[in-house]
């Protein structure tokens, strides 16, 4: 039975309309990954991927487990069932895409928000670090763990996983797209330095991806620092995202409005609201169906993190915070991260 070495599928030449389908048994990759490798074809990409089978794999596993996370969607990346399944077992945290983050935000305010969100989780965490899967001398703290025993990489979709192994271990091998579920099946790799494991992402259950098209989903997945957008809010205005939906404030004074999400936002009068929603954007989804809904506003600084999207931070006294989304997009509301 062979797997490509770029998805984890078996490999089969009967039925292309089928995962794992190549011309021929003799080839290396499936035929999505050949396209997603040469051409940058995301759309037959995306596998079908049953959590239970990933999780079963995780609570039987002898090693480290590498955590990765996406600092940029941290509650998002904390699955109910990983986090069962990471109770009692050797942890190594590793936060992805810190580059995205300005260096001035110190590591150990990430570091707090990250302990805050895990809080009442029992998870054991052997160590903390803060890598970007596009810069190696970032990942060279976790060589001692590979030196040391088999290593799985687990996290949710798009973490980066696939990324940081390729970039670790100095080869392009494992798929890499924006979109959710590339790797179909526990991969392992294993030379004479190293024995390590590239599972599938969990997913999160929030549908809204699959509306987004792959130009979207490239935005989405920024491969630099992404410069925060601050917007000062002296009265009731609301901030535009894509036709996704929008955030609507009503500050006392004034309140910021910090923007970490990587396509721009505009404001606009709340009466514009939907009129605005209706035009052309870089960021669309088709036949939206918008859902309104009320926010606590009790903290100095709070964040609304919006899965598959960002997140935005409100520092300041509020009357109101109310979003309007398609129905599809899952919101987080939580004390500021930064």
């Amino acid at each position: 039975m062979k797997q490509c070495l770029g998805c984890g599928s078996v490999l089969q030449t009967e039925n292309e309309a089928l995962r794992g389908f190549a011309k021929d048994l003799s080839n290396d990759y499936c035929q999505s990954c050949f396209r997603l490798r040469h051409y940058r074809d995301f759309k037959r990409v995306k596998a079908k991927v049953n959590d239970g089978d990933t999780l079963a794999f995780i609570e039987g596993f002898k090693g480290h487990v590498i955590w990765v996370l996406d600092i940029m969607h941290l509650n998002q990346s904390l699955h109910p069932g990983l986090i069962r399944t990471l109770r009692h077992k050797d942890v190594v945290l590793v936060v992805n895409k810190r580059d995205l983050l300005s260096k001035t935000m110190s590591n150990g305010k990430l570091t707090q928000s990250i302990m805050q969100a895990l809080k009442g989780t029992d998870i054991s965490l052997s160590e903390i670090l803060f890598v970007s899967a596009l810069k190696k001398d970032s990942l060279k703290p976790l060589i001692p763990y590979l030196e040391d025993a088999p290593c799985a990489f687990v996290g949710c979709v798009n973490a980066g996983k696939s990324s940081v192994l390729n970039k670790l271990l100095g080869q392009d091998d494992l798929s890499v797209s924006p979109v959710a579920s590339t790797t179909a099946d526990v991969m392992h790799i294993e030379n004479e330095f190293y024995d390590v494991y590239d599972t599938p992402g969990l997913s999160t259950e929030t549908i809204l991806s699959d509306k987004l098209s792959d130009e979207a989903l490239v935005l989405l997945s920024p491969q630099k620092e992404i410069k925060p957008v601050v917007f000062q809010l002296y009265e009731k205005q609301t901030l535009i995202i894509g036709n996704i939906g929008a955030i609507t404030i009503t500050p006392k004074k004034t309140v910021n409005v910090i923007s970490y999400i990587p396509t721009a936002l505009k404001r606009v009068k709340p009466d514009r609201m939907e009129a605005n929603l209706a035009l052309d954007h870089d960021l669309m989804i088709e036949n939206p169906k918008y859902r309104k809904r009320t926010w606590p506003h009790d903290l100095k600084a709070m964040d609304i993190e919006i899965f598959d999207i960002g997140f935005v931070t409100i520092q300041g006294d509020c009357i109101e915070v109310e979003t309007y989304m398609d129905e599809a997009a899952e919101l987080v509301y939580r004390k500021a991260m930064i």
